[in-house]
Order: structure tokens, then C-alpha cells, then sequence
């Protein structure tokens, strides 16, 4: 029997990975970067940061899920068939948070963006991006 499962598991864990580890992520980490966003930004019309944090944490659900299936299957599937050095796991959180920060460049290219749109949307991508491509490398898809 080879020792490596078949692509498609490889392609069901990335999947799993990014679909459902990272909404997760992107709450929690979402809910954080906007609190320092709205630091950041010096305002003084903000009403109250329960509700800041609240909406970013929602906002970060989607930006999750979309950064960690574009971060995950792709590190997965270049871990599993590629060379040994990206099977560790901080290469690959490094490299996903670079694909991160290429999802936050495409998301605000065309966006007239605040400086605290700026910070949260790259904050959030960054470390969802670096999370979910962490794990999917050291994911193991014996289970499926």
C-alpha cells in the first residue's frame, strides 16, 4: 500500500480546514483587529466597543472563510506532493500569511479604504491565512 493518501483526501482535508477552521478564526481574530482598528484610528464618534467588536466578528466570519480556503488547499496540496520542508508547520503558517496578505491587497484594490479598514482587513487575513495553512499541513486525513 503507498504511504500517502489519494489526492482527493488530501483535497477533503484543505477543504475542511479552510471551510470550517477558518470562519472560526476570522470571528475571533475579527472581533480583536477591531478593537485595534478603532484604537487606532483616534475617533471620537465611537459609540461603544461591544458593538464595534461585535460587527467586526461578523465581518470576519466571511473574510475567514474566503482567506482559508484560498490559504489552506493550496498549502495542503503542495505539503502532501511537494518537497518535506513545507510539511513544517511554521513555513507553512509563514507562507500562508503571505497568501493572506495577497487576499487583503485583492479585497482593498479597488476599495476606498480608512485607515481601520486597512489594519482590519489585514490583520484578519494575515492571521487567518497563517492559522488555517499551519493546520492543514499538519492536518492528518487517516480519519476520512
Amino acid at each position: 500500500m503507498p504511504n500517502k493518501p489519494p489526492l482527493y483526501k488530501e483535497i477533503i482535508v484543505g477543504l475542511l480546514v479552510g471551510g470550517l477552521f477558518g470562519p472560526v478564526v476570522g470571528w475571533f481574530i475579527g472581533t480583536f483587529a477591531t478593537f485595534f482598528a478603532v484604537t487606532a484610528m483616534d475617533t471620537n464618534n465611537v459609540r461603544t466597543m461591544r458593538g464595534s467588536g461585535f460587527i467586526g466578528g461578523l465581518i470576519g466570519i466571511p473574510l475567514g472563510f474566503a482567506t482559508g480556503l484560498v490559504s489552506s488547499l493550496p498549502m495542503r496540496l503542495i505539503s502532501a506532493r511537494g518537497p518535506a520542508f513545507l510539511k513544517n508547520a511554521w513555513v507553512a503558517a509563514s507562507v500562508g500569511a503571505i497568501i493572506g496578505w495577497a487576499v487583503a491587497y485583492f479585497i482593498l484594490f479597488s476599495w476606498y479604504s480608512t485607515i481601520g479598514s486597512l489594519l482590519y482587513i489585514v490583520i484578519v487575513c494575515m492571521v487567518v491565512g497563517g492559522i488555517t495553512a499551519g493546520v492543514a499541513v499538519i492536518a492528518k486525513p487517516k480519519w476520512l
